[in-house]
């Protein structure tokens, strides 16, 4: 009976209930039907026989009727099927007018766009609004240029500080720059507790005093100070714990996630260039960002900018073999693409995750976090 079950079970589901409640009538041991076997109609007609003569029950009339549901049901994935297509062609269609719009167009709108948000909450720090910006996205987006721009924007100056440091090295920093804006690039100093205790003290709404206690005689500078600067931070991801300490530095300043999608990554590239590089003509430029374009997805883990300025440089190194290069640095995130694939093979979502957890790429919860994640790329 579970054979049975099994075989039809994509039929929609009122009528599927329906047709189980005829079926639940007829208790047969599902060894008497071999559903796999190659004399599978035999073994159907042996079935048919023996329901009838042992319940007086003629199966062939619910074999029927269960094929016509099966085709009704069959004829509704395919128009689903038919309409994903049609809506994801329609979006593709957008998107590749937004492409020939930039590269027919001298504008820098669309970076305009894409970085307001950024360079704006910058301005307020460069401006003295804010005390600071904490700004995290993945590398290659564009955080630390967007943020230079908007200080030079504003006339205000700046110190940029990146690389490794020590706690006592980021204390003879911040008395160094006390009075200015600092930025600190890429350094990963939200997961030491005597970095954030200097942090908190030096966005501090009160007294602003910044101290350092040790008994080592490397220290170069008063063991205290007030901090009248600013310090915006820029990081491809923060501390994902619940860290009082870091939360309180959260809470003193403005945080902000650069987060840009597949489409929007392109768009960038295609206005990038643009922008002459080296001895690169502009056909040049255009025809690798589109080979960019072709050659990786919302799956792709390595989509930046800086992605572009590398396949030029191979493209000027080997003009023959560029893309065999290239092809070689591009990283898939390779879960994510089966789950893709699978959505754009299977209408119905219950399909695709059975397939999913049946190949062995995960259970029923990383099949959905990996679709909720698909549709934020």
């Amino acid at each position: 009976m579970q054979e049975l079950k099994n075989r039809f079970k994509n039929i929609e589901k009122n009528e599927w209930e329906e047709f189980l409640k005829k079926l639940e009538k007829v208790k047969v041991e599902t060894d008497l039907l071999d559903l796999n076997s190659a004399d599978e109609n035999s073994n159907i007609e042996n079935l048919y026989d023996f329901v009838k003569v042992q319940y007086g029950i003629e199966l062939r009339n619910i074999a029927v009727e269960l094929k016509q549901i099966k085709s009704k049901q069959e004829k509704y994935n395919h128009l689903l099927k038919q309409q994903l297509d049609e809506q994801e062609e329609i979006a593709e269609q957008e998107f590749n007018k937004v492409l020939e719009k930039i590269e027919n167009e001298q504008t820098t709108q669309i970076l305009e766009d894409l970085f307001f948000t950024t360079r704006q909450f910058a301005k307020m720090v460069a401006n003295g609004n804010v005390r600071g910006l904490l700004l995290y996205g993945e590398s290659g987006l564009g955080k630390t240029f967007s943020v230079i721009r908007a200080f030079r924007e504003v006339g205000k100056t700046f110190k940029i500080i990146s690389g490794h440091i020590t706690s006592l090295e980021l204390f003879h920093i911040l008395y160094q720059f006390k009075d200015d804006n600092l930025i600190l690039d890429d350094i990963n100093i939200l997961d030491n507790e005597n970095n954030l205790n200097l942090l908190k003290s030096c966005l501090s709404d009160n007294s602003k005093i910044v101290q350092y206690h040790t008994t080592s005689d490397k220290l170069r500078v008063p063991s205290k100070f007030v901090f009248n600067g600013t310090i915006t931070i820029i990081l491809n991801s923060i501390p994902s714990d619940n860290n009082p300490n870091f939360k309180a530095v959260q809470s003193r300043i403005l945080n902000f996630e650069l987060k840009l999608s597949y489409k929007d990554k392109i768009k960038i590239l295609f206005e990038l260039a643009k922008s002459d590089y080296k001895d690169l003509n502009l056909q040049e430029r255009l025809s690798i960002a589109k080979w960019i374009k072709d050659n990786t997805g919302i799956c792709t883990k390595n989509l930046n900018l800086r992605l572009l300025f590398l396949v030029y440089e191979m493209y000027r190194f080997d003009e023959t073999s560029w893309e065999k290069l290239a092809k070689e640095i591009i990283v898939n995130d390779e879960r994510l693409k089966i789950v893709e694939e699978l959505l754009k093979k299977y209408p119905v979502v219950k399909e695709a995750e059975k397939e999913f957890i049946e190949m062995g790429y995960g259970c029923r919860a990383s099949f959905y976090n990996l679709k909720k994640k698909l549709y934020k790329v």
